[in-house]
């Protein structure tokens, strides 16, 4: 059976072949000469022709063996340039991590995630890429981040989705509208929905809503759908209509026209995950990226 060609012979061919001596050879690779002799041999045994003419002063390349030279310079030239260039890319993945992430979870959630992680690994960026749900799963399939962080905006065979945290849904109106009276949980009967403006399909807050039985029963035809937040908020400041929203991405506590009322009867969660392609490997940074977030984000928020 044939010996199997490899790059070590042709690093042994063209070693023997610049140091035109199988002694200098050998030290040049490490190898001892006699190893360095078998290697050499079974390249010639293999294509069949003789690559030196061996005296017992020096070592001189055949025709064939200048022939060669060429190709196996060649050859190993394109190995090593392709080998740095995959570790010096995979270098600059390792200092910086892309995540694409729903707003609402990178205004509240994400300052002291990412505050922690630049603690720990100082040289590692994190860029955080904003996007609505379907913006996030978007930003995944093509390649522009490397982790998500959203609901299942759709379900895709092509993700893999690892669940986080979860928050809760709530009525937000304005502090002067009736239903801002009274404390605790607000009860869905008392939603009315000709007053009710929700986000629009692309963002995770409706794929939550409409998975929840209660809402499509209770909600079939809102008022009306609304692209942003900053959009849907001033509606509801202006005293428009009401709107349902996670606990995360509730008015800040300086919002003091609004008011925020956790919904029951049922209670709706709105569950999060760590997202990333699958059957696909992380870069370094992007790795340690996810076991600190998973670590860190506890597993229910405000339920």
């Amino acid at each position: 059976m044939k010996t199997a060609i490899n790059l070590r012979h042709f690093r042994a061919f063209v070693a023997v072949a610049r140091e035109s001596s199988f002694t200098r050879a050998a030290e040049r690779l490490l190898l001892s000469q006699s190893a360095l002799t078998v290697t050499v041999r079974q390249l010639e045994e293999h294509l069949k022709v003789a690559l030196f003419n061996r005296t017992t002063r020096q070592v001189v390349l055949t025709a064939d063996g200048e022939n060669l030279l060429v190709a196996a310079e060649r050859i190993i030239s394109d190995f090593d340039r392709a080998l740095l260039n995959v570790t010096e890319s995979s270098k600059q993945r390792q200092g910086q991590v892309s995540i694409a992430v729903l707003p609402s979870l990178a205004s509240r959630l994400m300052p002291a995630v990412i505050q922690g992680f630049n603690k720990l690994y100082p040289d590692i960026r994190i860029t955080l890429k904003d996007d609505n749900g379907r913006g996030v799963h978007r930003q995944l399939l093509g390649r522009e981040s490397e982790l998500g962080i959203s609901n299942v905006w759709r379900d895709s065979p092509e993700l893999e989705y690892t669940p986080l945290t979860s928050d809760r849904f709530g009525l937000v109106c304005r502090h002067d509208d009736p239903l801002a009276e009274g404390e605790g949980p607000f009860n869905w009967a008392g939603i009315d929905q000709k007053r009710l403006f929700i986000m629009a399909a692309d963002t995770g807050f409706y794929t939550a809503l409409h998975d929840c039985p209660e809402f499509r029963e209770r909600c079939p035809t809102p008022a009306g759908e609304v692209l942003t937040m900053v959009t849907m908020l001033d509606m509801v400041r202006t005293g428009l209509g009401i709107t349902l929203l996670p606990e995360l991405a509730r008015p800040a506590a300086v919002e003091s026209e609004l008011i925020f009322r956790r919904l029951t009867n049922p209670v709706v969660l709105r569950h999060i995950c760590l997202i990333r392609r699958r059957n696909e490997a992380l870069s370094q940074g992007a790795r340690r990226a996810w076991d600190y977030i998973r670590a860190q984000v506890p597993n229910e928020f405000g339920t």
